[in-house]
């Protein structure tokens, strides 16, 4: 399905560096032929817009002209009102900077962008603006035309010029989920650990459905396919999740002995088998369910394991719940074989309409509002008491870096780093733009001259580690180059611009790393916070659903993984406490919406809400106390032998059920209660 990669992935760097440089160049020519008032901001758009897929660029630049508009407009406004009292205006601006900082973060889509542009406009605009209010409008054309003009080149280049699509990118993640989550299935029937595969797998999920948000601006094929691909990724989620649950018990079932532990064996052994040929292409879906058919019909029924009087109740339910899991684990392969047949087909089958929900946090986007706010007032604060000539230059820049790195990985590096960059930079950039530019005629030497710089910037911005880096040399250039049609070559002025953006990205970096700083802590905590969110919603005035539900614990769990570090042993725990609310969650979702309205539903119930209401240690573990006694009582519903088919089937998965909430609220329960309830637990686990 789709035609092979017109650029190999390990061009893609390169390719993108110098389409971002030609890019770069193409928008200084256009500015020079037209005579633009500023130059260097197409140039320091290019570089703000630029992305290594085609459709990131596509899905992006309308927002991000929509921003830049409003930006503007917002900027007349401030001056028109403020223009004399600079406290205020700066005041008001800071606001809105930290203001659209705070609706990037917290929408994460792309109304981000928009957002984020729209507050560093206002800047742009409006410091420049303050500065001669009576040509505040011409101002604000020109800054739109600049942007502007940097937002459509990169655009066209990006979309014309070998593209990198993303649909390629979407289909090579679909493949590889596919491959690695038999891979997965495999090593856990095969008794291996599973966590990192589990891990980069929960992630798949979420960078697929990243990538299918992008990906439907330049592909028709992926657009019309977008349900078929939600369903894709719940299936693999259900996998994963079921995959964990399963993984508990495998060991306690193998440990048995008999018929019973014979069929287990076999039951495995063709399991395995049905997914190593599926996995080399030798089985199709229909091929696979078959097999797993096969398979389940040599595992022991739920009737044998009850009658086993000489085990415990403990022993029983686990042996039970492990079957259960087992043949879920059948059933959810199954599916997702069936739905990664669906969206491959040449026949465009009706898929199932999916609401994907994101895990959005207030708390963490609220400080980077703050962040963006205050590195603006501090900074103005300093041009104004000291009377600085470079200080709105650095005051610009501020807003700029605080706002755009705040969306981006590894912030506090980027902004360090980058003022590192901007103190080594400066003498061999001096040497260039006030040495070497003013002997280079015509724009066929100017561009020479500059296009090895530019490609360095746009190649550190190609790999994730360095984009922060990469991203803030590029804005240096730009500032520090000024490059305008008749260029007035000033040595004291390129200086000052130089200190100025050190003092900005130093500025930022010691907000990024005194204002929430992004630890493996602050991590914990913004995952906390979302899964208590998603609890709360299960039993709430309006429930959520399954999908909803399990798509932004998913979410948060891939944000925590980016956010820990993976050489400490307790964050690999905190991780795995969070793939176990997963389960928790899904199972609880199970017995509101399916399971028969027992006294021990309405118990279990109750005391999951008193527990997320009083985020104590007691009711954690009355809550837990209560989903185990439940799972009892089911048990001995079922060993009585009195209820019929239909009832014994319901009777025998709410047992299951209750046993995997107790078992997950014992790994993953205190994620969901607050710091100081946490410690007053720690006597009781010793």
């Amino acid at each position: 399905m789709g035609a092979k990669p017109i650029v190999a992935p390990a061009w893609i760097p390169y390719v993108f560096a110098a389409k971002t440089t030609a890019a770069g160049l193409l928008a200084l020519a256009v500015a020079f032929a037209f005579d633009l008032d500023q130059p260097k901001w197409a140039l320091l758009t290019v570089f703000i817009v630029a992305q290594p897929q085609s459709g990131l660029v596509l899905a992006k630049s309308f927002y991000r002209i929509i921003g830049t508009v409003v930006g503007a407009a917002i900027a007349l406004l401030l001056v028109s009102l403020f223009a004399q009292e600079r406290v205020l205006f700066l005041g008001t601006l800071a606001a809105w900077v930290g203001l659209c900082t705070f609706a990037s973060r917290h929408a994460r889509n792309f109304a981000a962008y928009g957002f984020v542009l729209s507050g560093y406009t206002v800047a742009i605009v409006g410091i420049t603006g303050a500065l001669d209010p009576g040509n505040t409008f011409f101002i604000a054309v020109a800054r739109v035309t600049e942007i502007s003009l940097g937002i459509m080149v990169t655009a066209a280049i990006s979309h014309l010029v070998l593209p990198v699509s993303l649909a390629d990118s979407l289909r090579n993640a679909v493949a590889s989920a596919r491959r690695e989550l038999a891979e997965y299935g495999a090593a856990l029937l095969g008794g291996r650990d599973t966590a990192s595969l589990r891990n980069r797998l929960l992630g798949q999920v979420i960078a697929i459905e990243n990538l299918r948000a992008s990906a439907i601006f330049e592909d028709r094929e992926i657009a019309d396919r977008s349900h078929a691909l939600r369903s894709l990724g719940m299936a693999m989620l259900g996998v994963v999740d079921v995959t964990y649950l399963l993984g508990r018990s495998l060991d306690r079932l193998q440990r048995g002995r008999g018929p019973i532990a014979s069929g287990l064996a076999r039951a495995l052994a063709m399991t395995s088998a049905a997914l190593e040929c599926w996995r080399d292409g030798q089985l199709d879906a229909v091929g696979l369910s078959h097999r797993l058919a096969s398979a389940r019909a040599e595992l022991p029924l739920a009737r044998e394991l009850y009658a086993d009087t000489a085990a415990s109740d403990e022993e029983v339910i686990g042996r039970a719940a492990g079957i259960g899991r087992l043949r879920e684990f059948m059933a959810a392969f199954a599916a997702f074989a069936e739905a990664h047949e669906s969206f491959l087909s040449r026949r465009l089958k009706p898929a199932r309409r999916l609401h994907f929900s994101v895990s959005n946090d207030r708390a963490g986007a609220a400080w980077a509002g703050l962040r963006s706010a205050a590195a603006l007032l501090l900074v103005s604060m300093f041009w104004i008491l000291a009377d600085w000539p470079s200080g709105a230059t650095a005051a610009i820049t501020s807003a700029i870096v605080t706002a755009r790195l705040a969306t981006m990985e590894h912030a506090l590096l980027a902004a360090a780093g980058g003022t590192l960059v901007i103190v080594l930079a400066t003498l061999p950039s001096f040497i260039l733009v006030e040495t070497l530019l003013p002997d280079a005629t015509g724009f066929v030497m100017f561009a020479l001259a500059v296009a090895p710089v530019l490609f360095a910037c746009a190649y550190l911005m190609a790999h994730e580690k360095t984009a922060g880096i990469g991203f803030v040399a590029g804005l240096y250039f730009a500032n520090a180059g000024a490059f305008q049609n008749h260029m007035a070559y000033d040595a004291v002025a390129f200086l000052n611009t130089s200190i100025a953006l050190a003092v900005a990205l130093a500025s930022a970096a010691v907000l990024f790393a005194i204002v929430a700083p992004d630890t493996p802590e602050a991590a914990h905590r913004r995952f906390a916070r979302a899964a208590r969110k998603a609890f709360e919603r299960i039993m709430g005035r309006w429930p959520v659903g399954l999908t909803e539900f399990e798509t932004a614990i998913t979410d948060a769990l891939d944000q925590l993984r980016r956010g820990l570090r993976r050489d400490r042993a307790e964050d690999i725990v905190a991780l795995e406490a969070g793939v176990a609310l997963l389960g928790t969650g899904r199972e609880l979702i199970w017995i509101r919406d399916g399971a028969r309205p027992t006294p021990a539903k309405i118990n279990v119930e109750g005391e999951i809400i008193d527990l997320l209401a009083s985020n104590g240690g007691a009711m954690f573990e009355r809550a837990r106390r209560a989903a185990e006694d439940a799972s009892i009582a089911a048990l001995a519903e079922l060993r009585r032998d009195r209820l019929g088919a239909t009832g014994a089937r319901a009777a025998a998965r709410e047992m299951v059920a209750f046993a995997a909430i107790r078992d997950q609220l014992e790994r993953g329960g205190e994620l969901l209660l607050n710091s100081r309830s946490k410690r007053a637990m720690v006597p009781h686990v010793a």
